[in-house]
This record gives C-alpha cells, structure tokens and sequence, in this order.
C-alpha cells in the first residue's frame, strides 16, 4: 500500500519536469510548507487535467459508502478500480497526479530472539523498520491518484484523493506488499488525458510504472513513525 509520501519540492518543479505549458497554483502558497512525512488526512498537492495544482485531502469516501458507515480509503488497486464500485467513476474521469520526492515503506525485520545477539535472529513483527524509497536519478516522480474534487467547489466531509497501487516488482523492499503507481513524466501526461480510450488506459496502468531498477532505498529513523513528525531528518539515511 502507500500511506505515507515526501512532496517537498517547489511546486513549479513538478508542473516545469511534466511539462505544463500554463500551470495555476490553486492553493494558498503562504499555508505551504515542504512535507518529508505526508499521511492520510493531509493535504498534498494534486496536479489536473487542466494543468492546475490544488491541495487535496487524501482519504475518499463516497456518500453511499457513508450512508451505510463504511471506512473512507485511502488507495485504490490499479488492478480492481476499474470496476470497483468506490472508484469507478472516478476511474474514468477523476485521474490526476500526486507529485512526490519519494515514499516510506516498513518491512519487518529480523531480531535476536529474547534480544540476545547471540541467538539466532528471527522475524520480529514488531521490529518494522521504516525504508525511504525515491529515484536513483533523485527526480520527483508522479504517482497515479483519483480525485472526487471538481473545479472550485469547497471540500466537503468524504472528498478528497485516493492513490493508486499496483503489486510491487521483484526487487523492492517487500515483494508481498503493494507499491505505489509511479510514473515517469511521459506516461504521466497519458494518464491525465480524459481522452485516453479505455484499452490504453488499462494497458498504462499495468505496463507504465516505474521499474524497480529505477529506485534506492534506505533505513531512515523510527520518527517518521510518528505522523505529527515532519522535517528533513526523516529522509536521511541511518548510518
């Protein structure tokens, strides 16, 4: 999954590397501050079709799905979305784009049983080590989200942004969880083109993320654990 992302960037670096031509910040520069350590129920900046930035709430829930007491969520499966009653609406004409510096992702480690570095280490569950992973290139990269904000309208209780996932590569941090859909700037353009028929939608969406090969990652400190924490330190390697 992806529940926690860095966008600490000048803004005007995501729209100049995707290659807006007139971009329009839609939020209030002066309330904007780098984020090392976004969580759900924050506000990232989202990119539109319409080549506007505005900030966001991450989480979605659907009136329907509130009417009958349902979690709001905060990613959808590239893979299901298209059909999923949540998101599929928004499948087809709510794409847009969450510009990030990188992601964090825990693995769980293994410890020293009874913490005696003498015996042999096993699979802890509460030893999850938290990993900060971004480009090789250091570039910012796009990572494939679904809006239920439209135009000017005021942010009402359920809207907001959900980021799409996809099975993480072999070679990532852990095999068996999800990874975000992160897309360089080419594929992130066809991903915001509401005219982009349904089988080349499908087909960019399984085929167009970022390879693993394109990515590093290292330990960073258990702060980043803590959402309230956000400063640069939180992207630094352990040493």
């Amino acid at each position: 999954m992806c529940g926690r992302i860095s966008q600490y960037r000048d803004p005007q670096l995501y729209a100049d590397l995707l290659g807006l031509a007139d971009p329009l910040m839609l939020f209030d520069a002066a309330d904007r501050r780098p984020g090392y350590n976004l969580a759900p129920g924050t506000h990232p900046l989202a990119i539109y079709p319409d080549q506007t930035l505005r900030a966001i709430h991450w989480g979605y829930c659907p009136d329907w799905a509130r009417e009958q007491h349902l979690p709001q969520t905060i990613n959808a499966r590239a893979d299901t979305a298209p059909t999923a009653r949540y998101f599929e609406a928004l499948w087809k004409t709510g794409r847009v784009l969450v510009p990030a510096d990188g992601w964090f992702e825990w693995r769980v480690e293994s410890a020293p049983v009874g913490g005696n570095p003498d015996e042999p280490a096993q699979p802890d569950a509460k030893n999850r080590q938290p990993y900060f992973v971004y480009l090789r290139s250091a570039a910012p990269m796009y990572l494939a989200a679904l809006s239920s904000v439209r135009g000017a309208e005021p942010q009402t209780e359920g809207m907001g942004l959900v980021i799409v996932t996809a099975s993480a590569d072999a070679g990532l941090i852990d095999i068996h969880d999800r990874r975000p859909l992160a897309f360089a700037p080419d594929a992130a353009r066809r991903w915001l083109d509401p005219a982009l028929p349904p089988d080349e939608l499908e087909q960019l969406a399984r085929s167009a993320c970022l390879a693993a090969g394109r990515f590093r990652w290292h330990r960073v400190s258990h702060e980043v654990d803590r959402t309230l924490n956000d400063e640069p330190g939180l992207i630094e390697a352990l040493h």
